[in-house]
């Protein structure tokens, strides 16, 4: 399917590396107008020259959302880049820690900053953006679960707790921001090759020694570009009719 997103304003968070640097990359392809950001300046750098190679009409942004002040101020700062504002949300921004650790072993440290930043960055940044696509009437916003924490068990108790939290704020936002116009939808991505994910791997197999199964998830991996796909779609208007939650491999 040949996708027109002409008419997209998009803010990527986590555009640096894995899925949500290539959801930069894809949805350039259709035309749109897409704004970078995330916390790794050397990511970006890298994905701004590629998107540059393509011809694309892009920005970016060094943005910790973590901080809810900071978050917001580049957000409204980001909303004047496009004729139009920002009327697309892919928020990828996230981390993945204490895999294979039992909550009793989890240290307090991690257990903070994995909710820190895939749930409350989630809130921090779905904030800003709710009231500028609000004034608009229209806008769509796409967050990032996972199946860990909304259908199955997963490898850290703080990243299931994130996940399943996002997935609850996404059911809440349906029900708030559609009666002003705005489409929300969660996506929750199956094993794909990503820093996060090759980073909770390693750390899997550092703290059970089980060097077969660490081989073996490695070899399932999806790659970011499917998913990438994906979003497009979701994003594009050819997806209006869609609801709810969309599970990939």
């Amino acid at each position: 399917m040949k996708l027109d997103l002409n008419n997209k304003n998009i803010l990527i968070t986590g555009a640096a590396t894995g899925m949500g640097r290539a959801s930069a990359l894809e949805v350039s392809k259709h035309g749109a107008n897409v704004i970078l950001a995330d916390i790794n300046s050397e990511g970006l750098v890298e994905v701004s020259a590629k998107l540059k190679a393509l011809g694309s009409n892009f920005r970016s942004v060094l943005m910790d959302v973590t901080s809810i002040d900071e978050t917001e101020k580049k957000i409204f700062e980001a909303e004047n880049y496009f004729d139009g504002g920002i009327n697309t949300l892919v928020h990828f921004a996230g981390a993945l820690e204490g895999s294979m650790v039992d909550i009793d072993d989890l240290a307090p440290e991690t257990w903070d900053r994995i909710i820190n930043l895939n749930l409350n960055g989630t809130y921090n940044v779905v904030r800003a953006v709710a009231k500028l696509m609000k004034k608009r009437e229209s806008g769509v916003i796409l967050l990032t679960s996972s199946g860990a924490g909304v259908h199955s068990p997963g490898s850290s108790p703080a990243y299931s707790a994130s996940k399943g939290g996002t997935h609850g704020l996404t059911f809440h936002l349906q029900n708030y921001l559609s009666n002003h116009g705005i489409r929300i939808h969660d996506i929750l991505p199956g094993s794909i090759r990503s820093p996060l994910k090759v980073r909770q791997l390693k750390e899997a197999l550092q703290n059970t020694g089980d060097q077969k199964h660490f081989e073996k998830s490695s070899d399932e991996l999806g790659e970011p570009d499917g998913v990438a796909k994906i979003v497009a779609f979701i994003i594009s208007d050819d997806a209006s009719y869609l609801k709810g939650s969309i599970i990939t491999r």
